[in-house]
């Protein structure tokens, strides 16, 4: 017995959501105005094969068969590129499987896709337009090969026309907007939405482990902090005249990393300091601080008053510090939230991967040992690594901040637990990212609206 698997949308997806956006981004790359209405068009008019489409494609606009020819080989090209393979179904394809697909594409056009998502195992093909909608293309496969069962993302053709014809259909629904996602596209952060269920799809850990689970939060929650964080400090940059960026360790390791890809024109620094060294300043470190603290500099935390950072300016610099943070109880330094209550939930989620500074020497920093489990503070970074590859790929211009304080209450709002690994294990009791994603999309609504 064999297993058959779809493609778009269950073994790979697309950055975009929706299909139509390469069209889109085709129109305003190759360009051709207008491609994105008459590509639709002539789909519905057309066998469902790429070959037929164009055909109808070339009658529309006018093209040539060279032109027509170079306009398909680019679309082909901008959606291979928007594909990424997702590795919860890929890695159940062994040898022999089979990949049924309904698509416009060609049995040569799916090798290469199959190659860049990385599919390794020998598979047999069978791609059509509408065979799966239909129904139809089951009698052929079952005459080859005896199918344990489908699984796919669209109900109708995945599921229940492949039951109507004798093959068991498992629904994958991952792939759809989670409630979280969903509230974003609704509120008018559709590239948000978009790159966090690419993030979150790219989840390279083991269904319902502690380290899959903590991936999952981290797309659910800091990636949208950060992001709109950093879109809320670039203004402030701007406004104070300000290049030279300090991110304060250890809370700003990730943030820095997202800010950094997004605004590069500044100098982010990941800023090596702590309260200990604040209040207990060598020599050393004080020397240090001079060397990177200047008139365009500013200091970034995630969540702070600043009073030892200001202390610390006061007696050694001898200047007022210009202090900036997501969250500040106080009314003294600047930040996006004034918010009362302590933020433990937002400082596990941006936990380093090294120790608490206590020096700094010949510019190295002095640190102690690390006070947690490194297994689950890895896929929170692995998980900002993928985000900032995938940042290029999207668009943010826009800062909200109900998104920030929504992303900041929801993580004050989990279960009110020590270690990451005990909330891993509760989250798991409850069904993981699915209740969590309820919750906190819930969270969200209520807060923007």
């Amino acid at each position: 017995m064999v297993r058959s698997f779809d493609l778009f949308d269950t073994l790979l997806g697309r950055l975009r959501y929706f299909p139509h956006s390469t069209y889109e981004m085709v129109e305003k790359q190759f360009p051709m105005p207008g491609f994105a209405f008459y590509r639709m068009a002539a789909e519905k008019k057309s066998d469902g094969t790429l070959a037929g489409i164009y055909r109808h494609l070339r009658q529309m606009l006018d093209l040539t068969r060279v032109q027509a020819k170079a306009l398909m080989d680019f679309e082909f090209r901008s959606d291979v590129s928007q594909l990424f393979p997702i590795p919860e179904t890929l890695a159940q394809v062994q040898d022999g499987d089979l990949i049924v697909s309904d698509t416009f594409y060609s049995l040569s056009q799916i090798k290469q896709i199959l190659k860049k998502i990385g599919l390794q195992k020998r598979v047999h093909i069978y791609a059509t337009p509408r065979g799966k909608y239909l129904g139809t293309i089951w009698d052929t496969v079952k005459k080859q090969h005896p199918v344990a069962s489908h699984l796919g993302n669209f109900l109708h053709s995945d599921v229940h026309m492949a039951e109507k014809n004798g093959v068991r259909g498992v629904h994958f629904s991952d792939s759809e907007l989670n409630p979280t996602e969903k509230a974003m596209l609704d509120f008018g952060q559709g590239d948000l939405g978009c790159l966090m269920r690419a993030v979150r799809l790219q989840n390279p850990y083991p269904v319902g482990s502690p380290e899959f689970l903590l991936w999952n939060e981290q797309c659910a929650l800091n990636v949208p902090l950060l992001i709109h964080a950093s879109l809320h400090l670039h203004a402030f940059c701007q406004k104070k005249k300000k290049r030279r960026v300090l991110f304060t360790s250890r809370d700003g390791c990730l943030w820095i990393q997202v800010f950094r890809t997004l605004f590069p024109e500044y100098e982010s620094l990941y800023f090596q300091t702590s309260r200990f060294t604040y209040l207990f300043p060598t020599q050393t470190f004080i020397d240090y601080v001079r060397s990177i603290y200047s008139e365009d500099a500013m200091i970034v935390d995630l969540n702070g008053s600043g009073r030892s950072c200001r202390m610390f300016f006061k007696a050694h610099m001898k200047v007022p510090p210009l202090y900036y943070s997501i969250v500040n109880h106080k009314k003294r330094h600047f930040c996006i939230l004034r918010k009362s209550f302590a933020h433990d939930g937002m400082e596990k989620m941006n936990y380093d991967l090294v120790g608490a500074l206590y020096d700094v020497r010949g510019g190295q920093p002095m640190r102690s040992s690390l006070e947690y489990d490194l297994r689950y503070i890895r896929p929170s970074h692995a998980c900002i690594a993928k985000c900032v590859e995938l940042l290029p790929f999207y668009h943010f211009d826009t800062f909200n901040a109900q998104i920030v304080d929504w992303a900041v209450s929801a993580m004050e709002s989990r279960l009110e637990l020590d270690n990451h690994i005990v909330h891993a294990k509760v989250h798991a009791h409850f069904e993981g990212a699915q209740c969590f994603h309820m919750l906190a999309s819930g969270l969200l609504v209520q807060t923007l609206s």
